[in-house]
């Protein structure tokens, strides 16, 4: 009875030492159960709010590329986590045979708020929302009654008085004829864009 006990309990100091272990290095365990792997960097195109604290995040959505193929995750933050806006950059592990696996390595606070610029165009009975915050632009078209029939999102640069629009391919394959690729300024009004293909003017609402 007395060596069965000490069996129970020497199992049960090395179960606790491997649950300790594994949350001390977690971050390396996780990384080392994914393989090979590779390191990129990726973007955090979303942020939810913490229900508590407003002015935080608690829950990020990021999207990186490897092989010309975007993917997109989303990481839930600690305490000890920098707080998080839309366009921060961040670092990935990322599993080179499956590379939707990833985990994050490093996250960055270079913004510190994703309010960004929001503008307007009227299309037929419906409107189109452009919001450029951070290097990150969100492209939603409405038809009439509020449903949302196109939306986009990606990258843009802003040259001199043009911006240019690099687009998520995943979020665009069925929509490759209506993705916003290059807008200038209004002589005079950088509150007003206009889309130089379709025409289309954009005026800023706040």
């Amino acid at each position: 009875m007395q060596r069965k006990n000490i069996n129970l309990w020497t199992l049960g100091v090395l179960f606790g030492s491997i649950l300790a272990f594994t949350g001390w290095s977690g971050f390396k365990t996780q990384t080392f159960l994914m393989g090979k792997t590779g390191e990129i960097s990726g973007k955090v195109i979303e942020v939810f709010p913490n229900e508590q604290v407003q002015s935080y995040s608690r829950r990020i959505k990021y999207i990186y590329s490897v092989d010309d193929n975007f993917y997109v995750d989303f990481k839930k933050l600690g305490t000890e986590d920098a707080r998080q806006e839309i366009g921060n950059d961040l670092k990935l592990i990322y599993s080179i045979k499956k590379p939707e696996k990833n985990r994050v390595k490093r996250l960055s606070s270079k913004y510190d708020n994703s309010v960004g610029k929001k503008y307007y165009s009227i299309i037929g009975k419906g409107y189109i929302e452009l919001r450029l915050i951070n290097g990150i632009f969100k492209y939603k078209e409405f038809a009439q009654g509020g449903k949302i029939i196109h939306e986009f999102v990606g990258e843009y640069k802003i040259t001199n008085d043009s911006i240019k629009f690099e687009n998520y391919v995943f979020e665009t394959d069925n929509e490759d004829k209506n993705r916003p690729t290059l807008f200038v300024f209004s002589p005079g009004n950088d509150r007003q864009l206009v889309d130089l293909y379709s025409k289309k003017t954009f005026k800023r609402f706040h």
